[in-house]
């Protein structure tokens, strides 16, 4: 019976080597999907042998050691994968998971932004549509709004806007830099 146990917690203990590696791979790239049956698997082991009797405190406190290491990095993963579905972390060109940076940066500077809302003010006066002077304030923010929800999806890169006529008609698209 001690055998039988002292193997299940190595094959366990495996296991959680085998599944971290391959959640390493997933954050760094190397993998294209979460390992989600690899993940469920283990889970599966570890209910199962949280019912089981295990023989001595050294393996008790060993099979408890794992859960606990197994969890803790479970919540991590969780953590992670939420983050970089809402843009907290975002993977550069080579794949890789990084966080952005602690650091709030502007997405885009103030006087763009008033160069831009006064150029739009232009671009709808030429094309006969209606534009006065105070709706520069309002075009502000909505520009700056705007750059804060592309810069953020973009994660945190900064944010141009241009200015352009098609079709009669004053067109905005954001370029990030």
């Amino acid at each position: 019976m001690a055998d039988e146990s002292k193997e299940m917690l190595d094959r366990l203990e495996l296991d959680l080597a085998a599944l971290k590696h391959e959640y390493d791979l997933f954050f760094n790239g190397k993998r294209r999907g979460e390992p989600m049956k690899e993940r469920k698997a283990l889970e599966t082991k570890l209910l199962v042998g949280s019912r089981r009797t295990i023989v001595g405190n050294a393996g008790q406190l060993r099979f408890n050691n794992l859960s606990g290491r197994y969890w803790t990095y479970a919540n991590l993963w969780m953590r992670t994968v939420r983050d970089l579905e809402e843009g907290r972390v975002h993977r550069d060109s080579g794949g890789t998971v990084k966080r952005t940076s602690g650091e709030q940066r502007e997405p885009v500077d103030r006087e763009h932004i008033d160069r831009v809302a006064e150029a739009l003010l232009e671009a709808r006066r030429s094309c006969g549509m209606a534009g006065d002077p105070s709706d520069i304030p309002s075009l502000r923010e909505m520009l700056y709004a705007r750059a804060l929800e592309i810069s953020a999806s973009a994660g945190g890169k900064k944010v141009e806007f241009i200015v352009s006529v098609e079709g009669g008609k004053p067109k905005v698209k954001a370029v990030l830099r």
